[in-house]
C-alpha cells in the first residue's frame, strides 16, 4: 500500500505532466463552482489511515465522500483510479488519460443536474475538450442510460474512445482534430 508522501504530492502531480487546472483543483483551489465539494482537494482519507489499493505509488487528487480519486503511473500509461475507503482493493480504473478522466467526472457533474452553461464553462476552465461529443453521445445512447449497467457500459466505452483519441493525437495531431470536430471535417 504505497501512497506518495503528502509533502511531495503536488510536485509529483506536476511531474506527471497533468494540466495546471487539474493540479490547482487537487491543491484545493476551486477554479469553478461546479467542482466545489465534488472535484476538489486536498485529499484527506489516504493521509489519515485509510488504505489504498496495491499498485504503484498512488498520488491522490481528492476525496468525494468516502471515495478517493487518484492517479498512478504504470509502465505504459497513467491510470486515473477511484476507490472506496471501505474497500480500497476494489478500485476502479476510470481512465488512462486526463481527458478520459474528465469525461467520467463530467458525466458525474451532468448527473448532478448542472445546467449546460455551467458544464460548458466548467469544461473550459479545465480544458476538457470532449464535452460537446459527450453530450451528443448521451443523447444518442437514449434508453441505454436508464439502467446502471447500461450507463456504466456507455461511460466506459466513451472514456475508452476518448483515451484512444488522445493517445492517437500524441502520435498524429491531425487525427485528434478530426476526433474533436468530425462534422467540420466531413
Amino acid at each position: 500500500m504505497a501512497v506518495i508522501a503528502e509533502d511531495l504530492r503536488m510536485a509529483a502531480l506536476q511531474g506527471l505532466g497533468l494540466s495546471e487546472p487539474l493540479v490547482r483543483l487537487a491543491a484545493g483551489e476551486c477554479i469553478h463552482d461546479a467542482f466545489r465539494g465534488r472535484c476538489l482537494g486536498p485529499p484527506f482519507h489516504v493521509y489519515h489511515r485509510a488504505g489504498v489499493p496495491t499498485g504503484p505509488p498512488l498520488i491522490p487528487l481528492w476525496d468525494s465522500g468516502d471515495m478517493v480519486f487518484g492517479v498512478w503511473e504504470k509502465a505504459d500509461a497513467l491510470e486515473f483510479i477511484e476507490f472506496s475507503i471501505e474497500a480500497p482493493e476494489e478500485f476502479g480504473l476510470v481512465a488512462k488519460t486526463e481527458q478520459g478522466f474528465w469525461a467520467a467526472r463530467f458525466d458525474f457533474l451532468y448527473e448532478c443536474d448542472l445546467p449546460d452553461e455551467d458544464l460548458q464553462s466548467a469544461a473550459a476552465s479545465v480544458g476538457f475538450r470532449f464535452l460537446t461529443r459527450q453530450l451528443a453521445s448521451r443523447e444518442e445512447a437514449g434508453e441505454q442510460l436508464d439502467t446502471f449497467q447500461g450507463h456504466r457500459a456507455w461511460l466506459r466505452e466513451l472514456v475508452a474512445e476518448i483515451d484512444r483519441d488522445v493517445r492517437q493525437h500524441q502520435e498524429n495531431p491531425s487525427v485528434f482534430r478530426r476526433a474533436l470536430h468530425p462534422a467540420a471535417l466531413s
